[in-house]
């Protein structure tokens, strides 16, 4: 059996409290007046989906969801992202060689 260190312990908690936070009303209330319901229920909803998947997500995958599938600008989904401070939700969601912060 794996057995986590002190640091991964930390790690771990700060993130779940960060994904926690991310599907909160509390974070609904905080961005809604600044972007649409439907881009923060996006991003919640893609969050979810990493965790029932086990599978973490790319940034470039998550500017793709948006811009091509329900066709926000990028330059709007990139504020979004920054405005959230993405880097949070990381290793869950990461950038790779494709993605721009």
């Amino acid at each position: 059996m794996y057995k986590l260190n002190p640091e991964d312990n930390v790690e771990l908690g700060e993130l779940l409290e960060q994904v926690n936070y991310a599907l909160s009303l509390k974070f609904m209330e905080k961005w809604r007046h600044k972007y649409s319901y439907n881009i923060i229920n996006i991003f919640q909803n893609r969050v979810l989906q990493a965790l029932e998947d086990e599978k973490p997500v790319k940034i470039s995958s998550l500017v793709s969801l948006y811009t091509k599938k329900h066709k926000y600008s990028e330059e709007m989904v990139r504020e979004f992202l920054r405005s959230v401070d993405i880097s949070l939700y990381y290793p869950l969601i990461y950038f790779d060689r494709t993605s721009k912060p």
